[in-house]
C-alpha cells in the first residue's frame, strides 16, 4: 500500500445553516387587505366629489386602479423565494434541498485526492457539504462505514477518488433525484444475475460513464459509453450499482452497512451493498442526467475477483437466477468527447 507523505488542506464550502420567514404570507395578505381599503376609500370620495356626471368614468378609472394594485402586490407575492411561503411542507422541502451532503472517499494517493476534492468544490459551490477522507482503508467496506460513523449528512456519497463530476447542476440532481429515490448510481442493473452487474445484459443494463480516451489524469477529451438508451433518464427497479458512485439517504445506512467481513478487499462491495439496500424495499436507481468521468475502465475480473464473487452468490444463493451469466450487453460509445460538448449535453 502506498504511504501518503502529506495530505492537502482541504478548504469546504460555506455550511451556514437554512432558515425560513414564516410570517411571510400573512405579510402578504395584510399588503392586499390594506390596499383594498384604500381603494374603496378612494372610490368612495370619488363618488362624492363628482356624483352622477363623471361617475361611470371614475368607477372604470377606480377598478382598474384597483386591479393594478392587486396585480403588483400578487407578482411581489410570486418573487418572494419558495421557502419564505410556507412553514409547513414548503420549508421542509426546502431544508432537504439544502441538506448536508457527506461525500466519503477511501484514498491513498494525495494527488488524487485533493483533485477529487477542487472537483467537489466547484459542484457543489456554496451549498453545504463535507468530505470524509480515509486514507488507510483495510478494505472499502471498512473504510466506507467507519466514514458512515464519522459522517454528518443526510445524504450520504461513496465514490472512487479517481473520478471528475462532469455535470454542472450535480448538487442540485443530487438532492432532487434523492427525493423520489433513496439510492442512486450512474450505471447498475434491473436484473442481478452475480456480482458483476453488466452480466444480466439487454435490456436489464442501465448508465452512462465518461472516461479518459489516453492514459493521462485529469483528462480533455473522453469516450462516453452509454447502455440502456440515449435518454438522459432515470430509472427505477435496479438491483445493483456500481461503486465508482453511490449516493443514499441517511435512512439506507442506518439499515444497512458495507460487510466488511465477507467483502474484506476491495471487490464486490458495492454490488453488495446495493443489492442488499434493494432487498430491504429500498428504491435504488440509475440517474443517467448525472455524468461522470471514471479514470479506471474495464475492472480485472480474474483472480482476486473471483474470490469475491464466489462470497457473493454463497451469500445470496437463495436470491439470485441459477443460469450463468451469458447476456449479451449492447454498450454505445461515443469516442473522443471533449468537455465543452459533454457539456453541451450535460448542463
Amino acid at each position: 500500500m502506498r504511504k501518503a507523505n502529506s495530505w492537502p488542506v482541504i478548504t469546504y464550502a460555506n455550511m451556514q445553516s437554512f432558515q425560513t420567514n414564516p410570517p411571510a404570507r400573512s405579510w402578504v395578505i395584510r399588503r392586499i387587505i390594506f390596499r383594498i381599503f384604500w381603494a374603496c376609500c378612494a372610490i368612495a370620495l370619488v363618488s362624492c366629489l363628482l356624483w352622477q356626471k363623471y361617475l361611470p368614468a371614475a368607477l372604470i378609472f377606480a377598478v382598474l386602479l384597483l386591479t393594478g394594485l392587486i396585480y403588483r402586490t400578487a407578482a411581489r407575492f410570486a418573487e418572494i423565494p419558495q421557502n419564505l411561503v410556507d412553514p409547513g411542507v414548503g420549508a421542509n422541502e426546502a431544508e432537504k434541498k439544502d441538506s448536508l451532503v457527506s461525500v466519503i472517499i477511501c484514498s491513498i494517493d494525495p494527488v488524487k485526492y485533493e483533485l477529487v476534492c477542487g472537483n467537489l468544490r466547484e459542484r457543489f459551490g456554496d451549498s453545504p457539504y463535507e468530505v470524509i477522507g480515509i486514507h488507510d482503508a483495510k478494505s472499502l467496506c471498512e473504510g466506507y462505514n467507519r466514514g458512515i460513523e464519522k459522517s454528518r449528512g443526510d445524504i450520504l456519497v461513496f465514490c472512487h477518488d479517481d473520478i471528475e463530476i462532469i455535470s454542472p447542476s450535480f448538487s442540485s440532481l443530487l438532492r432532487t433525484h434523492l427525493q423520489t429515490f433513496d439510492v442512486i448510481g450512474c450505471a447498475g442493473t434491473s436484473r442481478l444475475k452475480d456480482s458483476k452487474w453488466m452480466s444480466s445484459g439487454d435490456p436489464y443494463v442501465h448508465g452512462v460513464l465518461a472516461y479518459p480516451a489516453a492514459n493521462t489524469w485529469p483528462s480533455d477529451l473522453f469516450h462516453v459509453s452509454v447502455w440502456g438508451g440515449a435518454e438522459l433518464t432515470q430509472i427505477k427497479g435496479i438491483q445493483a450499482l456500481d461503486g465508482f458512485f453511490i449516493a443514499a439517504n441517511r435512512r439506507v445506512v442506518d439499515s444497512v452497512r458495507f460487510d466488511e467481513e465477507t467483502f474484506d478487499g476491495f471487490h464486490g462491495y458495492d454490488t453488495d451493498f446495493t443489492y442488499a439496500a434493494f432487498l430491504r424495499g429500498f428504491e435504488v436507481a440509475v440517474c443517467k442526467d448525472i455524468l461522470i468521468a471514471h479514470k479506471s475502465t474495464v475492472g480485472d475480473f480474474e483472480g482476486v475477483y473471483k474470490t469475491y464473487a464466489s462470497r457473493f452468490r454463497e451469500k445470496y444463493k437463495d436470491r439470485l437466477p441459477k443460469e450463468a451469466s451469458d447476456g449479451m450487453t449492447e454498450q454505445v460509445d461515443f469516442p473522443y468527447v471533449s468537455h465543452a460538448q459533454m457539456l453541451k449535453v450535460w448542463f
